[in-house]
């Protein structure tokens, strides 16, 4: 158990570096994509990332259905 924890902890700590080599192509990622290799929660870490000066677009594809893509040129530390 305690292991676990210290995993997802870890886990959450290095999503928004895990994301931005994901999306660091500036290609289109759909939501289910993102919830795959970044976590359920992935808009928790674009929050942290526009934070950090990062920009995100997104699109809608079908019905409810969104992909979402980094602005490559919005990085924040020149």
């Amino acid at each position: 158990m305690y292991t676990k924890l210290i995993n997802n902890f870890n886990t959450k700590k290095h999503n928004p570096d895990r994301m931005l080599r994901l999306m660091s192509d500036a290609s289109w990622y759909s939501t289910e994509e993102l919830v795959k290799k970044i976590s359920h929660r992935f808009s928790a870490t674009m929050y942290v990332l526009r934070k950090r000066g990062y920009i995100f677009e997104d699109r809608r594809i079908e019905g409810q259905q969104r992909e979402w893509r980094l602005v490559v040129e919005s990085k924040a530390i020149v």
